[in-house]
């Protein structure tokens, strides 16, 4: 289906039949399962993540689902691995018509355990490389005739957190670097949005960091915990291949909740989705809230620690 200035998308299958769309951090949890939505509507897959193991698996389901997928092991914190995405997507498919800036990491250390380095990799990993990726495919967008390009962002935009003194400040850049393309890229009818995390009711979404095997590891009662890929795709994949199918006629320029917009889009449809977020910005707005009797945040370890007031 070819983008539309209006920004709606028809209820079929194969709603992104033809169009490539390349998903960092797609080897596991939230961005596998975009990855999976967009091959279930058609579209030809880039995957890439650091681990080899978990991206063939990516690919193995996606090769089910009857889709094209090309894999990428490539590090994002690096020149050359951000010139990889980008030379083996034009290698494989000619080039991309939607772009998911998922890929993170949190090393979940205090102030007093954080180094440069690890403040310096987050903010490469996930500020860095969507500013650079975004460059890269855009200009591809624009000879294709546009595009979407999705910032997957968090509750750490919109608040500070212990033990993420990197992962919050990348968050809060990703939401700023999002408008600024918005702005730049609209009239090259290519959509520019960030989008919040969800699990479906009564689930988690599986911490930062936790890799497969990890998770693999852990007793059953608290796998049970986490949403599972197919369970994400059943209950967002609408949405998100709503967002990948906008322009700059579109919705562009939003902070979205996937929660949210697969609610409006359930319940009210995509005409209330446009009513609600098209032709609109985002702007931040700071507000004083109460200051907490104590916190709890993630440790490197994949534990929790307290810091009480």
């Amino acid at each position: 289906m070819a983008f539309m200035s209006t920004g709606i998308t028809e209820p079929m299958a194969d709603r992104l039949k033809g169009k490539v769309a390349v998903v960092t951090g797609s080897g596991r949890g939230f961005g596998r399962s975009m990855a999976l939505a967009y091959a279930s509507e058609g579209a030809k897959l880039v995957s890439v993540a650091r681990s080899l193991d978990e991206l063939r698996q990516t690919e193995a389901m996606i090769h089910e689902l009857g889709a094209e997928a090309h894999t990428v092991r490539a590090d994002l914190a690096t020149g050359e691995g951000l010139g990889m995405v980008v030379s083996e997507t034009r290698g494989a498919f000619g080039g991309a018509d939607v772009l998911v800036n998922n890929a993170a990491t949190s090393p979940w250390l205090t102030l007093e355990e954080m180094t440069l380095s690890n403040w310096d990799r987050v903010m490469a990993v996930n500020l860095r490389a969507p500013f650079a990726l975004s460059k890269a495919f855009s200009a591809e967008m624009t000879g294709r005739g546009g595009g979407s390009i999705i910032n997957v962002s968090s509750g750490s935009a919109e608040r500070g957190f212990v033990a993420e003194s990197a992962y919050c400040p990348s968050k809060y850049g990703l939401e700023g670097l999002t408008q600024c393309l918005a702005l730049e890229l609209r009239k090259r009818n290519i959509a520019v949005n960030s989008l919040n995390v969800a699990a479906p009711p009564w689930k988690r979404l599986k911490p930062t960091g936790l890799t497969l095997k990890e998770a693999e590891a852990m007793h059953e009662e608290a796998q049970l915990r986490y949403a599972d890929d197919w369970s994400m795709v059943e209950r967002f994949g609408d949405a998100w291949t709503f967002l990948a199918l906008q322009d700059g006629g579109g919705i562009t320029g939003q902070r979205l909740s996937t929660g949210e917009l697969a609610r409006v889009l359930e319940v009210e449809g995509e005409a209330a989705a446009l009513a609600l977020w098209r032709g609109k910005l985002t702007r931040a707005v700071y507000v004083p809230f109460p200051w907490p009797e104590r916190v709890r945040y993630q440790t490197r370890d994949g534990g929790w620690g307290e810091l009480v007031f």
